[in-house]
């Protein structure tokens, strides 16, 4: 098995904020910005210039804004934006997400809406924006797995989504194949959709349903928990890794904890007789206040 080196656990948590995120995107007009664009419009149409964003979140042919005041307004100020980037839907954006199966809220506002194809990194992401929640700030984590030594191995997605993680795995690393685990069942559509768009559809299989119901005959050399609540499904996962198998799950920390959760981890480890190494472990970002998103990665053996 290939080596990954250790971290000493005092010294992990440094946070990726600042790094470069690596996403393909097409090169912007260095004449005139598309906010600049939008103000232009908005001053010669008499709106207020307070009114408009000046950031926006892009997947594929459709874009996510922040905006205020009366509907007309928003639908001008949608719809200017579209034509400045070149995109042919605008959605609100209303809140945060919803429920056990991650839905966004979000309106749309201009345009037909629908299915996109967003490309990152060489892959391509297929999804409906207002159905499917798709995180921008988790780019980095989506592009190491293009690195992860999964070649040949046996692979499982607990909390799968569209295939943040495993499409990358599938593609780049060839592994013998990527067993998804996926509650939504229209995640588990585009998922489906997206490894065709991918060319890895036969690598990648998909269960649909809850990750603690899946049952299986074989063992795993990595198990990915992307949910940041893995640590109720982490005995599930210990039941499921090979000895000398990587568990790589993403949770909720608070600041109080970020110096005991190693602790933590390995005392719950133990109890299931099994011992484990902290291969890395980092802060992704921050959530909220006094929250950490936190990715850990554990070399899982038998005692």
């Amino acid at each position: 098995m290939e080596k990954l080196s250790s971290i000493p656990v005092k010294r992990v948590f440094a946070e990726r904020k600042g790094k470069p995120s690596r996403t393909d995107t097409a090169p912007r007009s260095i004449h005139s910005s598309p906010y600049q664009e939008v103000l232009k419009y908005a001053i010669e149409n008499h709106i207020a210039v307070e009114s408009l964003p000046s950031r926006w979140i892009r997947y594929g042919d459709a874009i996510l804004l922040t905006l205020q005041g009366d509907i007309a307004t928003q639908r001008k100020i949608a719809g200017a934006y579209a034509r400045s980037i070149g995109v042919s839907s605008v959605y609100r954006i209303d809140g945060g997400i919803r429920g056990i199966q991650r839905e966004p809220t979000l309106r749309l506002i201009y345009g037909p809406g629908g299915e996109v194809t967003h490309l990152e990194n060489g892959i391509r992401f297929v999804f409906d924006p207002a159905r499917i929640m798709f995180s921008p700030g988790n780019v980095n984590e989506r592009v190491s797995m293009k690195s992860l030594p999964a070649s040949g191995k046996k692979v499982l997605d607990m909390f799968s989504g569209i295939g943040y993680f495993s499409l990358p795995i599938a593609k780049y690393q060839k592994p013998e194949f990527v067993q998804c685990c996926e509650i939504n069942p229209l995640s588990a559509d585009f998922l489906k959709k997206s490894a065709e768009a991918n060319k890895v559809e036969g690598t990648i299989r998909i269960f649909r349903g809850d990750s603690r119901t899946f049952s299986s005959q074989i063992l795993y050399d990595i198990v990915i928990m992307g949910n940041f609540q893995s640590t109720r499904f982490f005995v599930k996962a210990l039941s499921l890794i090979s000895p000398g198998g990587l568990i790589i799950m993403h949770h909720l920390v608070s600041t109080d904890r970020l110096d005991a959760i190693a602790v933590e981890l390995m005392r719950c480890i133990a109890r299931y007789s099994f011992s484990a190494e902290i291969v890395d472990t980092h802060i992704v970002k921050s959530v909220a206040p006094n929250y950490y998103h936190v990715s850990t990665t554990l070399r899982i053996n038998q005692k």
